[in-house]
């Protein structure tokens, strides 16, 4: 492409004295149990997942789901998912059970050890049964697996699954203008659903 075509865009420099304020951060859209569900999803096609390899520390899990505050990580293999790691899945009574079974000390545990293998245990919704359905109907969905959050998927034209995003408990309850808890799921569970009764 010849470089010619394009002339440079006008520029300016700051000026001394002048404030220059950061953006304010963009406002969850308030929902409620009506509202279209692709409202509450984490949408992967446009906001990148946080990935983590399989071989990396507990401890590397751990500080990245603190720095990009999320309870999840999608462990992957360049561009292939090969599991999910959670919190409980890295903290607590969980890796330490998981040390004792493989006899190593719980440092000794790298986020494969302890990861939901995509095969085996991961629960995904798909994206074609979302697009019509209401923010009513993922709360019961994740309240039946019993889970926080859950992945969504689509299919490309030979049937492989493509991750394109997350439901996540604590993102509904921001949308839905309720305070964040540190309680049991099964709490957290009875707070959203009641006030979708309202």
């Amino acid at each position: 492409m010849p470089e010619n075509r394009y002339k440079p865009l006008p520029w300016t420099r700051l000026k001394r004295g002048v404030p220059c304020y950061l953006p304010k951060a963009a406002q969850s859209v308030p929902v409620d149990a009506n509202s279209p569900a692709l409202e509450v999803m984490t949408d992967f096609r446009r906001l990148s997942p946080v990935t983590i390899s399989r071989n990396a520390s507990l401890d590397d899990a751990n500080r990245a789901m603190t720095l990009c505050r999320v309870p999840y990580l999608l462990v992957t293999d360049e561009q292939q998912l090969l599991g999910i790691v959670t919190e409980a899945g890295t903290r607590g009574n969980q890796p330490l059970a998981i040390a004792h079974r493989m006899a190593v000390r719980p440092g000794e545990l790298v986020v494969g050890d302890v990861m939901i293998n995509k095969h085996d245990d991961a629960d995904v919704l798909h994206l074609r049964d979302v697009a019509h359905a209401r923010v009513g109907n993922v709360v019961a969905t994740l309240k039946e697996l019993g889970t926080p959050f859950c992945l969504v998927v689509d299919h490309d034209e030979e049937d492989h699954h493509i991750l394109c995003g997350v439901f996540s408990l604590s993102r509904i309850q921001r949308q839905m203008g309720l305070e964040a808890q540190t309680e049991e799921i099964a709490q957290t569970f009875s707070q959203v659903v009641s006030s979708l009764g309202r």
